[in-house]
């Protein structure tokens, strides 16, 4: 084959600018959540949950270390113990998940493979909702609220910390096995070609929006809790906890619940 016909058998959006290839990916992305139920109810869900999880981070990171280091002298242990516990959170749930991964495998029934997963979501959910409400409670008018005075209160910071970490670190690794083998299925393997073709430019460009996006609230949330003067116990700080919390603990649930009430009855069908 000649070099000249070798490089006409590229796909065009090879030879795409770096802004042109963005713009390219984007609209498949949005292509693929158009045509693809399961898709578009998964991606709503995590990014409802990403911007609301990165909004309490912002606000509630920043000051639940100053307080911590202020007033109870544990940051430093909780950082410690935070960058330690994590590693074991990855060995066992990676153990976990690729073992449950490597069953659904076998399953010949596509309808019960599906479902599987789906049923994983509902515990990743749950998970990323305990670590949400165990974050809220770091919140320090929240923390003061229920634990003032309490002489262990500094132990209580570190457990919260921990459990945190330890719901919202191995439901995300549960995740991200479960929802790839779920795209993989939908997007790569039952989706017409020009989705499976691109399926690897579409998950690329689904994590950098999640990224870019999370990014923004966070720094933004965080500017206003820790650099405005904004009192972390009035109504502005309250509203944004309050609203991003509320937002937090269904999102998850978004797939789980359009499989009950819709895209079950479609995989029957």
């Amino acid at each position: 084959m000649s070099e000249t016909s070798a490089n006409t058998s590229h796909p065009p959006h090879a030879r795409l600018s770096l802004t042109g290839d963005l713009i390219h990916k984007i609209q498949l992305w949005c292509y693929a959540l158009s045509t693809v139920s399961y898709y578009r109810y998964g991606e709503l869900g995590n990014l409802l949950f990403n911007i609301a999880k990165s909004i309490l981070e912002g606000a509630i990171l920043y000051s639940m270390f100053s307080m911590a280091e202020g007033q109870y002298k544990v940051a430093a242990i909780m950082g410690v113990l935070t960058k330690y516990i994590y590693p074991a959170i990855v060995v066992i749930s990676n153990a976990r998940i690729s073992s449950f991964i490597d069953y659904v495998e076998t399953i010949t029934n596509r309808f019960i493979q599906i479902r599987s997963l789906v049923r994983g979501m509902v515990v990743v959910a749950l998970g990323e909702s305990l670590g949400i409400i165990f974050l809220v409670l770091c919140y320090p008018p929240i923390f003061e609220y229920f634990f003032a005075g309490n002489r262990s209160g500094g132990y209580v910071l570190i457990l919260l910390y921990l459990l945190h970490h330890l719901f919202s670190g191995a439901a995300q690794i549960i995740e991200g096995r479960l929802w790839f083998k779920l795209i993989e299925i939908k997007l790569r393997n039952e989706s017409q070609k020009k989705l499976s073709r691109n399926f690897w430019g579409i998950h690329a460009m689904s994590q950098n929006i999640h990224l870019v996006t999370s990014m923004v609230m966070l720094w933004g949330t965080t500017a206003i809790s820790g650099l405005s003067g904004v009192e972390l116990d009035g109504p502005l700080m309250f509203t944004i906890v309050g609203v991003a919390f509320f937002m937090a603990l269904p999102a998850k649930f978004t797939l789980p619940l359009a499989w009950r009430f819709r895209l079950r009855q479609q995989e029957l069908s």
